[in-house]
């Protein structure tokens, strides 16, 4: 979910998704308390030489980049005061904890166990002033005695984390707290019970650092920790980057710098007082109590409008509350589903750009894992591309993901638009083919009333087939390999079979000519919504029909195989007949062949059109030997109710012999 509030910063959608399933730690640093009364390191730093009246460099001095180091040589001067001076400034009482409370429910597990996780370096009280009643030990640690971060059922770390100390009110010194380079060396280096407690949290989930610049020292301890142990996680995975919240004026900066520390910016503006960050935490929170409403108030406030007239980052929250919640069984997509009107059609070019977008990410994953000999990340779902397998994958009934699945319902809302119409045909086209469930919703749509109109009636029947008549075949390679030892093969019932099949015409659609040329779709008229033609199922079949021909007796072969060669043409005439290009007075027989005879201007602009080659070459040998055979073939094509089989016979009638001037003039006169 990109968005949370309008200009706000871009939040990943994997970092929201780890959020929702427990494996994000929230890091917390002394800006999220600076809107609540308290100054950050730097301003700390100078409060102390202040009250203390030590001279502090000059504002631009380098000095001022090592603050640990600066408080260390304050404590050197001062050292029954430094701290008391901390103490001093730190405990107060917070004048809005709205930021801290908002941090509190994002932190807070969703999973079977209670509790939060969530670190902060800051010593403030200001997390258990929003949240009255935790206990140590229990609800809260402080460093340096802190729990196991580790992210199981057993022993799961559930509780916020003072990691360089909780501040004490009641002591002057606090000698625990973390603020000297000498208690940081302590810290991270000779003791190293916090590092060793960073690098176990940064292998174990994802870190989102909020309230830190790239320049403080806390960080830098913190990043070179993890990083001097930079190895595979428990789980086998790649240590991901961790996410930090960055402020900016002007243009976002370059986010070279954080990457160079795996640190993975997330910009956002810093007017007013860093608003768009507290808002965006305080509606991320908000959504994130109850996701399931939020879903729905994402889609029913965005899902009926164009995602064109939509900000692109309302856009992106609908296209996550649909498609991008694993686990959430299809919710979301029910509910966009079920919107009246129905929701445009123009959101699929949104889902499917979503497809694309995870297939490419997960495709970089696949590659990094395989240079750093590791296993990638299990592919995601590809929701619409779920929709339309390809034909290669055979006609195999795989399970669709829950938005898949919902989403079928919404499409056949929409199968009177010739946006999806053209859709659909894109994806015929790259040779693919509506999933089985898929096909069964559009039947079951057909059946139902209202009616749809009739012209996309035809086209959704197509579609929607079982038969086969109307998908490519799967490539096939194989067959070409038939005509070797032909001679051997020929009159074998399985190679009858295999040439039969090859030669089997199936039905393709493309967009309108008619339309693409200017016209307007009429609903009842298929040839407005798409084109169609008839292919046969395997070019290569010609491969061995040329080399059937270059042997003897090769038309006495076509003549004992006639009736399946009248039968492959008749299904290529019943195949334009479903979208009323084929019937006695027309089809399509007159521009692909001209001549029914052999002659030149036959240029076979379809590959259909060679079987009237067969059906005249066994005709003739028929012909020549058996009149009695002649005559039968030739009233049997009069009686197919189609125009290019009484284009046939007559010619057959006038080529024959068989026939008296007065039958042929009589079959010229009633064709």
């Amino acid at each position: 979910m990109p968005r949370f509030i309008k200009n706000g910063p871009i939040i990943p959608d994997s970092l929201v998704q780890e959020l929702e399933e427990d494996r994000v730690v929230t890091f917390c640093g002394a800006g999220i308390s600076a809107g609540a009364g308290l100054p950050d390191f730097r301003g700390l730093v100078e409060y102390c030489y202040n009250e203390l009246g030590a001279v502090a460099p000059a504002a631009k001095d380098p000095e001022w980049g090592w603050l640990d180091r600066m408080l260390g040589a304050l404590e050197g001067d001062f050292p029954d005061h430094m701290r008391a001076k901390v103490v001093e400034r730190l405990d107060i009482s917070a004048t809005d904890l709205t930021l801290h409370e908002a941090i509190l429910k994002l932190a807070r597990l969703r999973g079977p166990v209670n509790g939060h996780r969530l670190v902060t370096t800051n010593f403030d009280l200001f997390f258990e002033q929003a949240q009255k009643g935790m206990a140590l030990g229990v609800d809260y640690h402080s460093g340096p005695v802190l729990p196991i971060p580790r992210n199981d059922r057993i022993a799961s770390w559930r509780s916020i984390v003072y990691l360089h100390g909780r501040l004490n009110p009641s002591s002057l010194d606090n000698q625990h707290l973390v603020l000297t380079s000498a208690d940081f060396g302590r810290a991270y280096l000779t003791d190293a019970w916090a590092a060793r407690f960073v690098a176990r949290l940064f292998s174990e989930f994802t870190v989102l650092f909020i309230g830190y610049s790239l320049n403080d020292p806390v960080l830098r301890y913190m990043t070179d920790a993890f990083a001097a142990d930079d190895e595979l996680s428990r789980s086998g995975r790649k240590r991901a980057p961790a996410y930090i919240f960055v402020p900016y004026k002007g243009a976002p900066p370059t986010p070279k710098p954080w990457r160079q520390r795996r640190l993975e910016p997330i910009f956002y503006r810093a007017a007013y007082k860093h608003r768009a960050l507290k808002n965006t935490l305080i509606e991320w929170a908000r959504a994130r109590q109850d996701y399931l409403a939020s879903v729905r108030t994402i889609v029913q406030r965005y899902g009926t409008r164009l995602p064109s007239a939509l900000e692109p980052s309302y856009a992106s929250n609908l296209v996550w509350a649909v498609c991008d919640r694993d686990g959430d069984v299809g919710h979301g997509a029910k509910i966009f589903a079920g919107l009246p009107g129905p929701a445009p059609i123009e959101w699929l070019g949104e889902f499917e750009r979503r497809d694309s977008e995870v297939r490419a990410t997960h495709a970089a994953e696949v590659e990094l894992a395989k240079k750093e000999g590791r296993e990638p990340a299990i592919e995601p779902s590809y929701h619409i591309e779920m929709l339309f397998p390809p034909v290669a994958d055979g006609d195999r009934e795989t399970k669709l993901s829950g938005p898949a699945f919902e989403l079928q319902n919404w499409l056949c809302q929409h199968l009177e638009n010739d946006q999806l119409v053209n859709w659909v045909i894109q994806k015929l086209s790259a040779n693919r083919r509506a999933h089985p469930r898929l096909r069964g919703f559009i039947r079951q749509r057909l059946d139902q009333s209202p009616s749809i109109a009739s012209g996309f009636a035809i086209f959704w029947r197509i579609v929607a087939s079982e038969g086969g008549w109307a998908s490519a075949p799967a490539p096939e390679y194989a067959f070409s390999g038939v005509q070797h030892n032909l001679a051997a093969k020929l009159g074998a019932a399985w190679f009858d079979q295999e040439l039969i099949a090859a030669l089997r015409p199936y039905l393709t659609l493309s967009p309108s000519y008619r339309v693409a040329m200017g016209g307007t779709v009429d609903p009842n008229r298929f040839a407005t919504i798409a084109d169609a033609e008839v292919k046969l199922k395997r070019y290569h079949a010609f491969l061995v029909v040329d080399a059937i021909d270059e042997l003897p007796n090769a038309d006495t072969f076509w003549a004992e195989r006639l009736d399946a060669i009248t039968g492959l043409l008749k299904q290529v005439f019943d195949l334009y007949a479903t979208v009323d290009k084929a019937s006695a007075s027309g089809d399509p027989s007159a521009m692909s062949r001209p001549s029914i005879s052999p002659h030149a201007q036959n240029r076979n602009y379809a590959e259909w059109a060679r079987l009237y080659d067969l059906i005249w070459r066994g005709w003739s040998e028929i012909d020549a030997t058996n009149s009695q055979a002649s005559r039968y073939w030739i009233q049997r094509w009069r009686r197919l109710p189609y125009l290019g089989f009484r284009r046939l016979a007559l010619a057959a009638t006038t080529q024959s012999r068989h026939f008296t001037p007065a039958e042929k003039l009589e079959a010229l006169l009633h064709v």
